[in-house]
C-alpha cells in the first residue's frame, strides 16, 4: 500500500501547484474548437470475474497515464448534453502489486470523451470510450488468461471534472480490458475496475 500512498500524494501536490496558476479562461474560448491539455490519470485497478464463473486470476495494479486531449468540436448540443467532444490519446504504466511487479505498457490513441459543460457551473459529468494495445508480462501470473506479450486495450468509463482557474481535477472510474483478440491462445482476456484521480493543465 505504500506506494499506492506515494502515488496519490504526487497528484495531490501537483494538484496543489496547478491551484496557483492564474488568469481565468473565458468559457467558450476555453472549450473552443482546437484547444488541447495535457493530464495524468492516477490511480488503482483490480480484476473481476467478468463473465462470471470463470475463475479468473486477481491481480491489483497501479494505473498511471499521462495523456493528451484535443477538442474536436467546440460547444455543441443543447440542454442537458450541451457539451464538447475530445480526442484523448494516453500512454503509461499498469503495475501489478503484491505479486512480482508484473507490468503492462500502454498506448492508447484510439479514445474520445465527451464533456457535458454548462457554463453556469465549475464542474462538468464525461464519458470516454476506446482502444488501444499494449506489451505485457501480466501472464506470467494470468497464464489461463492472457497468451502473449502483446495484447489489445479497451476502454470505457465516467467522471466529475472540477474546473479551476486554468486546468481542472477529476475523479474518474474506468472498466478496462486487455485480450490479444485471439491472435494467440489461450484468449479469456482480463477485465478490471480502475478508480483514478485526474489533473489537465
Amino acid at each position: 500500500m505504500g506506494r499506492i500512498h506515494l502515488l496519490l500524494g504526487a497528484v495531490v501536490t501537483v494538484v496543489a501547484l496547478f491551484s496557483a496558476s492564474a488568469d481565468a479562461q473565458d468559457f467558450s474560448s476555453r472549450f473552443a474548437k482546437g484547444s488541447s491539455t495535457f493530464g495524468l490519470h492516477a490511480g488503482f485497478g483490480y480484476t473481476i470475474d467478468l463473465p462470471p464463473n470463470r475463475d479468473r486470476t486477481d491481480l491489483s495494479f497501479l494505473f498511471f497515464f499521462p495523456n493528451y486531449q484535443y477538442n474536436l468540436t467546440g460547444m455543441i448540443g443543447q440542454s442537458w448534453y450541451k457539451g464538447a467532444l475530445n480526442w484523448h490519446v494516453e500512454a503509461g504504466l499498469a503495475e501489478v502489486i503484491n505479486r512480482d511487479g508484473e507490468y503492462l505498457l500502454g498506448f492508447s490513441p484510439l479514445i474520445v470523451e465527451y464533456q457535458f459543460l454548462d457554463p453556469k457551473r465549475g464542474w462538468a459529468p464525461n464519458i470516454l470510450i476506446g482502444a488501444g494495445f499494449a506489451y505485457t508480462n501480466w501472464k506470467d501470473q494470468a497464464e489461463r488468461e492472457l497468451g502473449s506479450e502483446f495484447q489489445f486495450l479497451l476502454h470505457g468509463g465516467a467522471g466529475l471534472e472540477f474546473f479551476k482557474k486554468t486546468g481542472s481535477y477529476s475523479i474518474n472510474y474506468r472498466f478496462f480490458h486487455v485480450s490479444n483478440a485471439g491472435i494467440q491462445r489461450p484468449n479469456i482476456g482480463l477485465n478490471a475496475h480502475v478508480f483514478n484521480l485526474g489533473i489537465e493543465f
